[in-house]
């Protein structure tokens, strides 16, 4: 069960951030919010009615995207034409089906998106992005691939297949022994170009499972971060269950960061999530909701 499923709270300390980037923005006329991978809007909605019952001056300015690749069929509104937005029923379609002064657009990414001032924010997105495994044999850095032997699925180690695999782990500078095995996600470069590309003025909010380089490859995680889910339980073993159960890796915020920067964004926080929720009021919001 994610943050936003769990409880309204949550959106509400959201909205409460990207009202003070209102504030920090000096107060646009039009603060666009693309929320990317909103599935069911659960905290969209969240946040557009907190944003209402904070500060309908806010709320006015609020221009609500709630983008996921799930279809959806009818034609985009005024404001978004200024986002650069292919205005294509087929591709990129438009509806506000979710809640109020919520925008929901058909969309496998932010290719389409331009000119974004306010924010754009994920939650529990990176950690899907798929990733190459890799292990330490003789000293060296090998991939990990997957044939079948027989009917079986079975793992053989190789030479990378891209040379960013090793470029990326000696960049970190990290002293990886024998034997350990671990992920690294390439898919986060493709995707800081895209939110650079997308970003006029404003930020980008990451709420993710991870942490820094040094924590995520230290020798306590000498087996990766690799996890399967089917419905809640947990499952270490990638083979079983086939294309029935959710493959999830934990974020190094260290690469997410320093690629961030190759692209033009500056990092200006990184914290745990709930020194993040704390600061933002947590403890007074789960008094009123009583928590």
């Amino acid at each position: 069960m994610t943050s936003p499923t769990s409880h309204p709270v949550f959106g509400e300390l959201i909205a409460r951030q990207l009202e003070q980037m209102w504030h920090i923005l000096e107060e646009p006329p039009i603060f666009h919010v693309i929320e990317v991978g909103s599935a069911g809007g659960t905290l969209a909605q969240s946040i557009v009615r907190s944003c209402y019952r904070m500060n309908p001056m806010f709320s006015e300015a609020l221009c609500y995207i709630a983008i996921d690749y799930q279809p959806c069929r009818a034609q985009l509104p005024s404001p978004f034409n200024d986002l650069g937005l292919w205005v294509d029923d087929e591709i990129y379609p438009y509806h506000k089906d979710i809640g109020p002064e919520i925008h929901r657009v058909k969309a496998n990414g932010l290719q389409a998106f331009q000119n974004v001032v306010g924010c754009i924010l994920y939650n529990e997105l990176i950690d899907n992005f798929p990733v190459h495994r890799f292990a330490i044999r003789n000293g060296k850095i090998q991939e990990v691939f997957v044939t079948l032997s027989g009917s079986e699925l079975t793992e053989v180690l190789d030479e990378p297949s891209s040379p960013i695999i090793p470029q990326r782990i000696n960049n970190l500078g990290l002293s990886l022994t024998e034997g350990y095995r671990s992920e690294i996600n390439l898919a986060i470069e493709d995707w800081t170009a895209q939110l650079s590309k997308a970003l006029s003025s404003g930020f980008v909010l990451t709420i993710d499972y991870g942490d820094t380089a040094s924590e995520l490859y230290s020798p306590q995680n000498n087996q990766g971060t690799l996890v399967c889910y089917k419905g809640h339980t947990p499952i270490s073993d990638p083979y079983q269950n086939v294309g029935e159960q959710d493959i999830t890796c934990q974020v190094d915020f260290t690469s997410l960061m320093e690629t961030g920067n190759q692209y033009g964004l500056t990092t200006v926080g990184y914290t745990k999530q709930n020194k993040f929720l704390e600061s933002l009021g947590f403890f007074r919001s789960s008094i009123r909701f009583r928590l």
